[in-house]
């Protein structure tokens, strides 16, 4: 592991701390750990997963992964496929703009190429770093306005509302609509208060009742609402409402 210190040099606003790159021995964990900065890790080859409190992540190539002040992480490289990677410490006021970023990203490849050389060929000077951060930041921010996002988060909920019997993932709704699936979950409980799959849950159960409630079987209920299978429906089913649904005729 090589890794530069840079020191608190910065004007304030957003600068760099250190900065490192790492080629990671297959199946190598780092954490739990708690930072008091930010740091992006940019993956050069290989894949990975980082874990932190909105689940389990996969990195790969191609992307890089954020952490934040005191959120508690851990990151595993893959056993047969590890990763490769350079990271940048930072901190600063305007830093804390990073916090409605997902946790992994595309990275942007002018960026990432500008980062990799820095690192690989050992600057220390703050300056190259801190005009790095600031491009970095204006690429990942002016990619979607929050207006932009509010309609999106709007289009995903009205799309789960009238397909809720399609085979409807987390994952897929993130890759149809645009987004990574952790910011995804972010930005639709922040809006509506429970995130996608528990809205999705909350459609179809609701609808099963009113189905229920017009004579269908509940064979008949799981398969308009979605669910594979009649036992996975009932499970969910008295979950959710509390009552088996063969008491509902």
């Amino acid at each position: 592991m090589e890794q530069i210190y840079l020191g608190k040099t910065g004007n304030g606003e957003l600068y760099p701390l250190h900065v490192g790159h790492y080629v990671v021995p297959g199946g190598n964990s780092y954490g739990p750990f708690v930072r008091d900065y930010y740091v992006l890790h940019a993956i050069h080859s290989g894949k990975g997963v980082l874990i932190n409190q909105n689940g389990s992540h996969e990195v790969s190539a191609g992307e890089m992964f954020l952490i934040r002040p005191g959120e508690l992480t851990t990151y595993v490289a893959d056993e047969n496929d590890p990763y490769e990677y350079v990271w940048i410490a930072f901190s600063g006021s305007r830093a804390r703009q990073f916090d409605d970023m997902p946790d992994v990203l595309n990275t942007p490849e002018e960026m990432y190429a500008k980062l990799y050389e820095h690192v690989i060929n050992g600057e220390k000077s703050t300056d190259p770093y801190t005009a790095l951060l600031y491009e970095m930041m204006y690429s990942l921010f002016k990619e979607s306005s929050t207006e932009e996002q509010e309609e999106i988060i709007t289009e995903v909920h009205r799309y789960i509302k009238y397909n809720y019997a399609e085979n409807i993932t987390v994952s897929r709704l993130a890759a149809r609509f645009g987004f990574e699936r952790s910011y995804l979950y972010r930005l639709f409980k922040a809006r509506y208060g429970v995130g996608p799959k528990e809205y999705l849950t909350r459609v179809r159960l609701e609808k099963a009742k009113w189905l229920l409630s017009r004579g269908f079987s509940v064979s008949e209920c799981a398969f308009m609402v979605g669910y594979s299978d009649a036992f996975t429906f009932s499970k969910a089913y008295k979950k959710f409402h509390g009552i088996s649904p063969s008491f509902e005729h």
